[in-house]
């Protein structure tokens, strides 16, 4: 069973081929993490997922329902935090349960310009999480958080996926970030996946050595090393 399943995808904007026979899948309540330099194609890929965009060539199974969490939360200003999560939603979807578990059910009838940048983000994960999707796609989601309230979604996210088991994938610049959450670390280049990587059991410890080997992939010489 999988969550996603890519082959042969090519997406090409004004002549420039971002992505180049991509084949990548996520397995059902697999928690994948994807890296790569800017416009490699990354958030690309996540578009194409969500049905924003479609491929030049290939194909893209998704069987399931997906959501999808951005850098921006995207939450309008004019509703509460509950109206953006219930947005779109049928009747008797439980929101108040999905708020209560990111943490934010005193913050219900919040307006969003009132939220901090982690609330902001919770918000964002519960309107995502209440679909209860199959795939659910993070587009950076802690890009612009600081390092604390970035641990505390690391947290978050992890145990969120343990309840719900969707099958996720993660774009993300941080190396370490990727390393700490996911169950595989793929490495995108030239439109093309060029490494796959199994941290291994959590919680990890000594990631030293895939993360200077993840940097190399990615040209970036580890100063830590």
């Amino acid at each position: 069973m999988s969550a996603a399943e890519v082959t042969g995808l090519v997406r090409e904007f004004a002549g420039r081929r971002v992505l180049d026979g991509l084949d990548v899948t996520v397995g059902a309540g697999e928690f994948v993490a994807l890296l790569g330099r800017s416009g490699s194609g990354k958030s690309t890929l996540l578009r194409v997922l969500a049905g924003l965009d479609v491929p030049d060539v290939g194909s893209v199974a998704v069987p399931g329902s997906v959501a999808v969490a951005f850098q921006e939360p995207r939450l309008l200003p004019w509703r509460s935090v509950r109206e953006n999560v219930a947005l779109g939603l049928p009747t008797g979807a439980d929101v108040d349960r999905t708020l209560a578990e990111v943490g934010l059910a005193e913050r219900a009838e919040a307006w969003p310009l009132t939220l901090s940048g982690g609330e902001a983000q919770r918000a964002s994960l519960a309107r995502a999480l209440v679909r209860e999707p199959e795939l659910l796609l993070l587009d950076e989601p802690f890009g612009a958080l600081d390092a604390l309230t970035r641990i505390a979604m690391h947290d978050l996210v992890l145990d969120l996926w343990g309840r719900h088991q969707p099958g996720i994938l993660l774009v993300t610049h941080d190396v370490d970030e990727a390393i700490a959450l996911a169950d595989r670390v793929l490495v995108l280049d030239g439109g093309r996946i060029v490494a796959d990587h199994a941290p291994g059991p959590r919680p990890r410890r000594d990631t030293g050595a895939l993360r200077s080997t993840v940097l190399a992939e990615l040209g970036v010489v580890d100063d830590a090393a």
